[in-house]
Formats: C-alpha cells, structure tokens, sequence
C-alpha cells in the first residue's frame, strides 16, 4: 500500500514535468518602452526596483532605487502606462499550484484575484499559527517558528490532504538540472520562503494593478499578446535562474565581495549587449551594493532588468509551456526552460 502511494505520488510529479515541457521556443524581440524590475518583500527596506529605458542605442538603466511609496509606485507605473508600453519583473510567485484550485472552488487566479477583494476572503492574507487554522481559503503556515520541533511541515499537509511536500510546489518550483526546488508558497518557514511577500505583493500591487488595468502574464496572454499596446505588465521572475544567462557561474549573493566581482561581470556584459549603465548608477554599484545601497535586494533588482532586456531583445525565449493549468492557475517563471526540471526519481522499495 505505501509503495502503491509513493508510486502515485511519483507518476504525479512526472506528469508534471512532461507536460510543462511543451512550450513556446521562439525568441520574439518586443517593442516595449520601460523595464523596471523589484526585488519585492514584506519590509519596505527590501523593496528595490531597477530601472531601464529604451534610448536610440538600445538601453540605458537609469535609476536603482527603494521602491517607496507603494500607491506612488503603482501611480508611476500607470503614468507611464497610458500612453508607453512598460514592463514590471517581479521576484515573486504570481500564481498557486493547481490542485488548490480545486480544493478552493476557485477556477483559476483571475477569478481569485476578484474573490480576494470580496470581504468572505479576507482571511486568505492571515498566516495561519496554528495547524487548526489551516484551511483551503486560509492555506498560509507558520506564522512564527514557535518551539523547536512544535512546527512541521506534515501539519500543512495533512490539513490540505497532501502526502508528500513536493505537491506544494507549482511546476516552475520543481528543481531543475541548474538549481534546487524553491520553497512553496504555502510553506512560510525558513530562509528562503517567499509566501508572506507574496502575500503583501499580491494584496498591494496585484489586486490593485488589475483593477488599474495592468497585465498579468501569463494570465493576460503571452508577452507578445501583452506588449501590442501601450499599458503595464506584471511578469514573473526569478534571478537565481538569469545568472546563467548573464554568464554569472560563481556567486556568494550574501557577500559583497563576491556581488562587487559580479557586477563586473554585468558591466561586460552590459558594454556587449548595448546597455548603458548611468554614471550615477555605477557609482552606486560599483563596490558591489553596501548596505546603503541595498546590499542583494539591490543586486538582484539589476539581475532582473538585465534578464527582462535579453528577453525584450529576443535573446532569450520566454519559454510559456502550451498548458492551461499554467496560463489560467499556476503561471511561470519568465524565460525558464521548462525543459530542464529534473526527472523525478523513482521510489524504490529497500
């Protein structure tokens, strides 16, 4: 019987990863404007947006800067959105994995993003603290560490009728052959979580960017479907997948030696690819980003816009996967290559 379940579990997780694997490969170039890109997080002092503009020679970052003030963050994006098109990377989650919707009742994350304004969903933005407050419309787990030992990852499964953690993750969450799994939404413990910053992104940026009228790819279509008219599109990113793509091999993010050796690396590549870098902004991220200049949160803010302009200039694909459960529930992580999600092992009996 419990061969029978990891069996189960096993062909669930391959499935995953073929059919993702179907995807869109060619490299568009897109007549957009602006490319900002946010480094986002629940403290304010976390929030950095990288800043770039198309000029006649192809781009200039201009601004690496706190995002601020958050309802005139959303206000700039909108000035520059009515008449120019304009691109927002976020290093975020936008979208949850499928088998919630389900669980939920909920169709698929346009539909949610509605219910979310409604006040019968209120509690959906609550880390739960305990395991008996966790529910389908309340699926957020640990609000704290608590004791050593007092908090578990089996308390979040057994409360969404899970068996194994690895159902958590969305598809673009699962490891690939150049990185590891990233930690779920729903499991907020530990360094590397990303669920309460999500929270606060989709509750202040999300919710009321559509209701501006912003993009959400892929919600809204593909990017070329997103950039054929002025306005905003919110996009997905993750900058522990772009470092390769900017030939970053060695980095130890938390220092700011190795971030300073990096940048480097970016100035290369950036005097090779027709990116200009403002004096002002060199000035600032030369040494690597030091604590006034927002140290990684900063760093990745520039990974980002970097990324985001290789794609614009067709460089890079964005790699869609062709599958509704990512276009309509889960979304994706721009430009991974669906393609390189590791097989799942086989369980075997000892």
């Amino acid at each position: 019987m419990i061969f029978d379940l990891l069996a189960a579990i096993w062909r669930y997780l391959d499935q995953m990863t073929s059919q993702a694997c179907t995807q869109t490969s060619n490299s568009n170039k897109y007549n957009v404007d602006h490319i900002w890109h946010a480094d986002w997080s629940m403290s304010a002092k976390g929030r950095w947006v990288a800043k770039a503009r198309r000029s006649d020679h192809g781009w200039l970052i201009h601004a690496i800067e706190p995002v601020g003030m958050l309802n005139q963050f959303r206000q700039s994006l909108s000035d520059l959105g009515h008449d120019q098109t304009i691109w927002l990377g976020l290093d975020m989650p936008i979208g949850f994995v499928d088998f919630w919707y389900d669980g939920a009742n909920v169709k698929d994350f346009k539909t949610l993003l509605g219910l979310l304004r409604g006040d019968n969903w209120q509690k959906f933005f609550d880390v739960c603290s305990t395991p008996d407050e966790i529910t389908y419309k309340c699926p957020f787990y640990p609000k704290i560490s608590g004791i050593k030992g007092s908090v578990k990852r089996e308390h979040l499964l057994t409360a969404l009728g899970l068996t194994d953690f690895r159902q958590l993750h969305r598809r673009c969450e699962l490891a690939t052959i150049d990185r590891n799994a990233a930690c779920p939404s729903f499991w907020t413990l530990g360094a590397n979580q990303v669920g309460k910053g999500m929270l606060h992104g989709l509750e202040n940026l999300i919710i009321p960017g559509q209701q501006d009228g912003f993009h959400i790819w892929p919600f809204s279509g593909d990017l070329a479907a997103c950039t054929k008219r002025p306005g905003v599109t919110l996009i997905e990113t993750y900058p522990g997948e772009i470092y390769r793509w900017l030939d970053i091999s060695e980095l130890t993010k938390s220092n700011q030696d190795s971030r300073a050796i990096a940048v480097k690396q970016l100035g290369l590549y950036a005097a090779q690819n027709a990116i200009e870098i403002s004096p002002a902004v060199m000035t600032d991220i030369a040494t690597g980003f030091g604590p006034k200049q927002g140290k990684d949160d900063a760093f990745d803010a520039l990974v980002g816009v970097m990324g985001l302009i290789r794609i614009a200039d067709g460089k890079r694909p964005e790699h869609l996967p062709i599958d509704p459960v990512i276009t309509e529930r889960e979304g994706w992580i721009v430009g991974m290559d669906a393609c390189t999600i590791k097989r799942q092992t086989k369980y075997r009996i000892k």
